[in-house]
């Protein structure tokens, strides 16, 4: 992935539709136990992110300290500090139908060409390529190289909404924690993992496209019930995205969740530079 601070490829995990090489320092044998138990596969291409950078993370209650996992109690919903939900006028909805759209049209895909222009395909590459071919481009450069995690996140932030309620489709979704990104021997590596909302369910469970191993799929997340993997019907609510690693458990997507984030897709939009 492009970084100003790394460009190292990720190795993180998630759901039983991928399988793919997972670069934890775990043997293959065991690897292939938690995919076979858990239904939970590798995916690569994130940020990596500087240690030091954990604990100026925006969204954090506190500090996190030297333990050697994130958990609950170390997030802080943005609560009052939410964002207002943005306007959704006529041609912010057929923006976001569009982008919607367009995330669905990839799923499966192993790349995406916009223009003639290859997206990079990682997290933050895949979402700016969904992005562009739904007609809303945030890559300033146009040579399909685009922003990684931390400057679609630091894009939203400076020109349009971040919440954690109130998701939109087409807005972006961040996520924590997703692997080792710093390679540090610990679970400290914020905005690791980007992917693109495609549609919210009546019960309010989040359909996300992002990538995964060596595709393009379709996950859910369901943020009133964080650790239910299915309901009674047997419905997907949660996918995994990080594998278990040693005491470490497992986590789903809603509890590595960060942030969503809307970027103005009107006539009102901002210029990216």
């Amino acid at each position: 992935m492009t970084s100003s601070s790394s460009s190292s490829s990720s190795s993180s995990m998630s759901s039983s539709m991928s399988q793919a090489p997972h670069r934890a320092p775990v043997a293959r044998s065991v690897v292939a136990v938690v995919v076979a138990v858990f239904g939970v596969a590798s995916f690569g291409g994130c940020t990596a992110v500087d240690v030091g950078v954990r604990r100026d993370h925006p969204l954090l209650a506190r500090e996190v300290g030297d333990g050697p996992a994130s958990s609950p109690e170390f997030r802080s919903p943005l609560g009052l500090g939410d964002d207002r939900v943005p306007d959704d006028d006529a041609d912010a909805k057929d923006a976001r139908r569009r982008l919607a759209a367009a995330a669905n049209a990839v799923v499966g895909s192993d790349a995406i060409v916009v223009g003639g222009v290859r997206y990079r395909f990682d997290c933050s590459g895949v979402a700016s390529g969904i992005y562009a071919k739904g007609g809303v481009p945030v890559d300033a450069r146009g040579d399909g190289g685009g922003l990684d995690v931390r400057g679609l996140y630091d894009l939203v932030r400076r020109t349009g909404s971040l919440r954690t309620t109130n998701p939109l489709p087409g807005d972006f979704v961040f996520f924590d924690d997703t692997y080792d990104a710093n390679g540090n021997g610990r679970i400290d590596d914020p905005l690791s993992h980007v992917g693109v909302v495609e549609h919210v369910d009546d019960d309010g469970t989040v359909v996300f496209v992002h990538r995964i191993g060596r595709q393009i799929v379709k996950q859910r997340m369901n943020l009133r019930q964080p650790t239910v993997r299915h309901d009674k019907s047997g419905k997907a609510l949660n996918h995994y995205l990080r594998a278990a690693s040693g005491a470490v458990p497992a986590k789903t997507t809603a509890e590595l969740f960060v942030a969503f984030g809307s970027l103005p897709v009107g006539p009102e939009r901002v210029a990216l530079r």
